[in-house]
């Protein structure tokens, strides 16, 4: 696929002058309008986009991606423990499997590796800027395209590319962020961020605080138990955490491919089953609750930290996390539970609510992400809207997940309320999901002669009023602290109101009048052309419907 060159240039759109009245071409002739697309990041979402891009004809791409190497999440995470929290043989694509993991819950590095070995198989790193960050996107009114800035850190070059349209694939859990809490900035030791660890720091035999107690804090804190002289986590909110789930699991599939496709199907429908447990109140949430709670007793032997890290709340409204070398972590000796809210941190260590002073060498904040879905660089829409600032002033609201009105041509994987805890979500991400109704998108844009693609607005509102009311019933507004929700409103922003297979479903079949669209000759059917098919066009069989 050929890669773009950088500079601006005009857009593609056909003009009546250029066509003739009816056009000199077949139906949906995509010759007529070549279409080049711009894709940030080059995680499991943009590789997943670019390789359904590579079949479409008179497309071309081009992936920037900030870092020195493709798989987003999994290429920055290296901290100790990292790994993925769901099982690795449903965390694959559905085109690429990946029999031969070493873990059921595989290491951050394996899975980087994998996104790199599906990199290098689709041949797609020659239409791949690494090292290149997007730093501003603007819409352009008047030419009907995007305008990006990028900066090439290897080179130190900034330069200016425009794309017909516009693809977000950066994913949610990428711009990580320090905890906000007074005095973070006075401590005289290290301070390590889980998303950003620096691996010449010496953790051993040292006190270290760990702040922080999500899927991060629960890969990590085993690593840190193992090696440190003490180890106290600061735990703001418990979390549901498994234990009976093998982690060590792992079978030989090497030589029986049915097996192995047995296999990975029974852990997909597991995963994809779980969706009545998410239902406030049902029969299903209260077993599995019941379950979970009765599970994490059997685990954990005082009744004391029973009482501080077991949830009285729903089972799901936050992160369900694997982690039985947790439980056995923190029973140890050498590890302390804090549940007294922090006041500040002074140069010597972590103060607690009360006065209670924790002296450290090292503190580990396991605090993860920027949540919030805004944008890290300006997005400018239709009226100089920075979708930053609009994300800012009211609560974040997509379509599907998938496009904003008020930016045309623009879409998103894995937008404000997207199938990110309701499955299997490398499904919803790939070509028969997320990817697949892009790619419908650039194809309706190419075929039918669009010059603009806008989700109505009154469209996108009338989707969250329903989402927003279906929510009420399931566990993500449940009485927990979560990232799911917006910090301001309460609502749930990060979270489909429904299954995974739900969500499929419902993008399957695009809705095309949810959409202003904006033709590119004041006649819209001009994309009929001629009056010669695609099939006569081609020399195809014209008898096919009798086949």
């Amino acid at each position: 696929m050929e890669a773009s060159t950088n500079g601006a240039r005009e857009s593609l759109c056909p003009s009546l002058s250029q066509l003739g009245l009816y056009g000199k071409h077949p139906i949906h002739e995509a010759a007529t309008r070549p279409l080049h697309v711009v894709i940030v990041g080059a995680g499991p979402s943009g590789i997943a986009l670019a390789i359904q891009l590579k079949s479409l004809a008179h497309i071309t791409y081009q992936v920037f991606e900030k870092n020195a190497d493709v798989g987003g999440t999994w290429f920055e995470n290296r901290y100790p423990g990292a790994a993925c929290d769901v099982a690795s043989h449903a965390y694959q694509y559905t085109f690429a499997s990946n029999p031969n993991w070493s873990h059921h819950f595989a290491p951050a590095e394996e899975i980087g590796e994998y996104f790199k070995a599906v990199t290098a198989r689709f041949e797609l790193y020659g239409c791949i800027k690494l090292n290149t960050e997007v730093k501003r996107a603007e819409w352009d009114e008047e030419g009907g395209i995007w305008a990006i800035d990028v900066v090439n850190y290897a080179t130190g070059e900034h330069s200016r590319v425009t794309g017909d349209i516009f693809v977000n694939a950066g994913g949610i859990l990428n711009a990580w962020k320090w905890p906000e809490i007074d005095g973070l900035g006075t401590f005289d030791g290290p301070c390590l961020h889980t998303a950003a660890w620096d691996s010449s720091v010496d953790v051993k035999g040292k006190r270290i605080g760990v702040i922080g107690s999500g899927a991060t804090g629960v890969q990590v804190v085993p690593q840190l138990q193992r090696v440190g002289t003490s180890v106290t986590v600061f735990v703001r909110n418990p979390s549901y955490i498994l234990p009976n789930v093998g982690e060590e699991q792992k079978q030989a599939f090497q030589n029986d491919a049915d097996a192995y496709t047995r296999f990975r199907k029974a852990v997909e429908q597991q995963m994809n089953g779980n969706f009545s447990a998410s239902i406030k109140g049902s029969v299903a949430q209260h077993e599995a609750r019941n379950w979970a709670e009765k599970a994490m007793r059997e685990a954990i032997v005082s009744k004391e930290l029973q009482d501080k890290l077991i949830p009285d709340w729903e089972l799901g409204c936050r992160r369900i996390t694997p982690g039985l070398p947790y439980l056995k972590a923190v029973q140890e000796a050498n590890v302390q539970i804090v549940r007294t809210p922090i006041d500040r941190i002074s140069e010597n260590g972590i103060h607690t609510k009360g006065g209670a002073q924790h002296e450290f060498d090292i503190i580990v904040c396991a605090t993860g992400f920027d949540t919030s879905f805004r944008p890290r660089y300006p997005i400018i829409g239709q009226n100089h809207v920075d979708l930053r600032d609009l994300w800012r002033e009211q609560t974040p609201e997509a379509y599907m997940g998938l496009a904003v009105s008020g930016f045309p041509n623009y879409f998103t994987i894995l937008g404000p309320n997207c199938p990110i805890a309701n499955g299997s979500l490398i499904p919803c991400i790939e070509w028969r999901s997320s990817a697949k109704y892009i790619c419908e998108a650039v194809q309706k844009i190419q075929r039918c002669q669009i010059r603009t693609l806008d989700v109505r607005l009154h469209m996108q509102k009338s989707l969250n009023e329903y989402m927003q009311n279906v929510h009420r019933d399931l566990v993500w507004t449940g009485n927990c602290a979560s990232w799911y929700k917006d910090r301001t409103t309460g609502k749930v922003t990060a979270v489909w109101p429904g299954s995974s297979i739900h969500y499929m479903e419902a993008i399957e079949s695009p809705r095309w009048e949810d959409y202003e669209i904006e033709y590119c000759n004041r006649n819209p059917y001009t994309f009929l052309g001629s009056g010669v098919s695609q099939k006569e066009a081609n020399g195809d069989d014209l008898a096919f419907y009798l086949v």
